[in-house]
């Protein structure tokens, strides 16, 4: 793993593209206080996986295993824009857009409004995606769940 000198962040090679402006946690969270048991249950239902790094950067969160296998934007007004990343495209009416990221994943976006919004579906979406975001490079692509 590499660290980056100037914030401190962790990845898997060296000089990847980052922003380095870390911002506290709560940041995120001033005025939109409402929002944070949303993403309180998005992290905890992530850390049933197991170990994770939160890492918070002036535009997201991202929730890190060995690699950045999910994250949040700044949160909106009313709600949390969130993506795992995955090595398979999946379809659910609940993504508000997919992206393929060549040459083997895929971004699959999509909101939270209330804590009760990362129910089995979203767990099983982060399942999948710490599996991919734990895995050593080489490895190949993760079993199908």
């Amino acid at each position: 793993m590499w660290r980056c000198p100037t914030c401190g962040q962790t990845f898997v090679t060296r000089n990847m593209p980052h922003s380095c402006q870390v911002v506290p946690l709560d940041a995120h969270f001033d005025g939109r206080e409402a929002l944070r048991p949303v993403f309180d249950a998005f992290v905890a239902a992530a850390e049933e996986n197991g170990p994770l790094t939160v890492n918070a950067t002036k535009s997201r969160i991202t929730l890190q295993a060995r690699m950045r296998f999910a994250a949040v934007e700044t949160p909106r007004r009313d709600h949390l824009n969130a993506h795992v990343v995955l090595r398979r495209r999946l379809e659910s009416p609940r993504f508000t857009r997919v992206e393929h990221l060549p040459p083997s994943y895929y971004v699959h976006r999509f909101p939270l409004y209330r804590a009760e919004d990362v129910d089995g579906e979203v767990r099983a979406w982060l399942a999948e995606a710490y599996v991919s975001g734990s895995r050593a490079p080489g490895a190949g692509p993760a079993p199908d769940p």
